[in-house]
């Protein structure tokens, strides 16, 4: 009898081992679900966090820049290696050439004045395309046959409605120039003062123009008809006015003094097909200074 009790009480408490262990086992099972649950409850709540923090941090960025530009502070522009090389390849950027190019908002005469420089008529083949219905669309590239080591670039003109403003340096990849004359006519802008700031950010030497200077001289003689001002003394108002008015600016985007040079179509093309300055202002001047600089060499330092 005792044998027998024995010998049934072996399997039944193997079977409470074996229902222990799976106990154990569910056990262990679930405290492990548990604390993955827990765990990935945790990465969750972080990767939340961690985007309310970034989303944060780029709404308090957007609000400073956008407060920055209420102020007329220009945004920084600093491009990457890769765009560099991309975009010098895009606009087939010359290695062994000084790389001009001319820069603005639309409608200051950047077209006229480049095809200006290069002694060239609109009409000529292979002059960039000048009028009110002719605006420049992409970056053009032109070579000058009297400058060989010299490509010009013609940039459509910022504040247009597919040209946005301060996104305007990096939009037309500026940064990769090796000199950019910074045209303007009746008034200088903040678009003009923000690409100024971000060439000087970018070691680019920048010149600022200002165009169409027949016209405002003899709007200067026709508005002070009563002092019966000769074209000499109109020029000589033009100029102070003219950097008075961009010194004031340039002090608003606490930027330093730079001369500004005086120029018109007309004046340019006598200039340089002829040698004639009976009609420049300063013609001559920005013309010896972009046709003498050498790749490398910051024209502003002669």
């Amino acid at each position: 009898m005792a044998a027998r009790i024995h010998a049934e009480q072996g399997p039944q408490e193997e079977r409470a081992e074996v229902r222990e262990s799976e106990a154990v086992l569910a056990a262990t099972l679930s405290a492990r679900a548990a604390a993955e649950a827990a765990q990935a409850q945790r990465a969750a709540e972080y990767t939340a966090a961690e985007a309310e923090r970034a989303q944060r941090e780029a709404d308090e960025a957007r609000k400073a820049a956008e407060e920055r530009l209420l102020r007329g502070i220009p945004p920084d522009m600093r491009p990457t290696p890769e765009q560099m090389q991309e975009f010098r390849a895009r606009h087939g950027y010359a290695k062994h050439a000084l790389n001009i190019a001319f820069t603005g908002e639309s409608g200051v005469g950047k077209s006229a004045l480049l095809n200006a420089l290069r002694g060239m008529w609109p009409e000529e083949e292979g002059a960039a395309a000048v009028g009110v219905n002719k605006t420049t669309a992409v970056v053009e590239g032109y070579t000058d046959a009297r400058h060989p080591h010299i490509k010009w670039y013609d940039v459509p003109g910022a504040n247009t409605p597919t040209i946005s403003g301060w996104m305007y340096f990096m939009d037309q990849s500026l940064y990769i120039f090796d000199v950019l004359v910074i045209v303007f006519s009746d008034r200088f802008s903040q678009t003009a003062g923000t690409l100024l700031h971000n060439a000087q950010r970018c070691g680019i030497p920048a010149f600022l123009v200002r165009t169409k200077a027949d016209y405002l001289v003899r709007r200067i003689k026709r508005d002070r008809r009563n002092q019966r001002l000769d074209d000499a003394r109109a020029r000589a108002i033009l100029r102070a006015e003219t950097q008075d008015m961009v010194n004031d600016n340039l002090a608003k985007l606490n930027l330093p003094t730079q001369r500004v040079y005086l120029v018109s179509e007309d004046g340019m093309r006598d200039w340089v097909v002829d040698r004639d300055s009976s009609s420049t202002i300063d013609e001559p001047a920005i013309f010896e200074i972009l046709v003498t600089a050498q790749p490398g060499k910051d024209p502003n330092q002669g």
